[in-house]
């Protein structure tokens, strides 16, 4: 087992990552001695692991909500908060999310407002929602077809990653999160780029030690840079590589992708784009490409459907005004957030693609 703790100025938590540590979760919660305990699970979660679960839960209130970012809604939101208050919950209780990003970013959200803020404790069970969105207290709902848009910062009480979840997964749900995990290499440290290459397929194969290494490698990281800037008003933006274009991708409806296949190709695209003005080298766009689009192959999009994710760009929280802005790589291993990216510059990005890098 492994573990670290989150240090920030209004509140400090531990991360837990291990396997089979779900047991862990009863004696957490007495030891913090909440009045009560509430627990929402997805779907998915709960039918892969009904016995284990419900050995947890030990007699709790629940609530079973279904996945997908077409959840993440106000409807949904108030079925959470309703089912809160007819468990009798109060300003003591403890909200325990078990479930992929979606599980996790609409009851932070609950737990944000239920009586202006009640503790919560995260359990993500995607690899995906295991190194990124269960850290760092991003919580939030999506609103007219834009991601996320309504939400607030708010850190749990602890979060519990238990790797034996991931041994349920779709190939594709596991490559989704290597995309999150390919970022971190590209934004803060190269020779995690070079560990990912080399170990590529012991992750896809799940195998414990590799599976313990990045997901620990990766919550590392992202606790360090939250650290440093909680409500992302400067270096946290650079956890937003490939997420601009990625988002935009990620939007349309005839498109059948993951949030982490969006981050790899959005991290393609955006890395055209920065060897087009001149950032990084021919060289290290290419290992990019190479890393990214085993993770996801870009389709060719028509003109018109460029126009629909440039529309969908427009929307994005970063953005000030009319200017889109957009982190990029640099260097090697090294990303700075830029302003006034332009359209023209992301619709060739589309074309380089198609004409000279797929």
């Amino acid at each position: 087992m492994k573990s670290l703790r989150v240090n920030l100025p209004d509140r400090t938590y531990d991360i837990e990552i291990g396997s089979n540590i779900l047991g862990n979760i009863p004696a957490f919660i007495n030891d913090k001695g909440y009045s009560n305990r509430f627990y929402v699970i997805d779907n998915n979660v709960y039918d892969l692991h009904r016995e284990k679960l419900e050995e947890i839960i030990a007699g709790d209130g629940f609530l079973v909500i279904g996945t997908g970012e077409e959840n993440k809604t106000f409807s949904n939101l108030e079925k959470i908060l309703s089912s809160m208050v007819e468990a009798g919950l109060d300003r003591k209780s403890v909200l325990v999310a078990v479930g992929g990003g979606v599980t996790g970013d609409i009851c932070g959200l609950a737990a944000a407002l239920f009586m202006r803020g009640i503790s919560a404790v995260q359990v993500p069970t995607t690899l995906l929602s295991q190194v990124d969105s269960s850290v760092g207290g991003k919580t939030a709902i999506n609103l007219s077809g834009i991601k996320n848009i309504v939400g607030a910062f708010y850190q749990p009480d602890k979060v519990f990653i238990d790797i034996d979840f991931l041994k349920t997964l779709e190939k594709k749900e596991i490559m989704s999160g290597i995309g999150e995990i390919a970022k971190y290499g590209f934004i803060v440290d190269e020779d995690y780029i070079d560990y990912l290459q080399n170990n590529l397929e012991r992750i896809e194969k799940l195998e414990d030690e590799y599976l313990l290494e990045i997901i620990f490698k990766s919550v590392d990281f992202k606790a360090q840079i939250v650290e440093k800037d909680e409500k992302e008003s400067s270096i946290r933006k650079i956890l937003n590589f490939g997420h601009t274009v990625g988002h935009g991708i990620e939007l349309m409806k005839n498109v059948d992708i993951t949030h982490g296949e969006a981050v790899a190709a959005g991290m393609i695209l955006e890395g055209i784009i920065a060897f087009n003005r001149g950032n990084i080298s021919k060289e290290y766009l290419q290992e990019i490409i190479s890393l990214c689009r085993r993770i996801y192959l870009i389709p060719d999009f028509t003109e018109y459907e460029i126009d629909i994710i440039i529309e969908n760009t427009k929307h994005d929280k970063k953005n000030v005004g009319d200017s889109i802005n957009m982190v990029l790589p640099v260097s090697r291993g090294a990303v700075e957030s830029f302003d006034g990216v332009t359209i023209d510059e992301i619709k060739e990005c589309f074309r380089s693609w198609s004409n000279d890098y797929k």
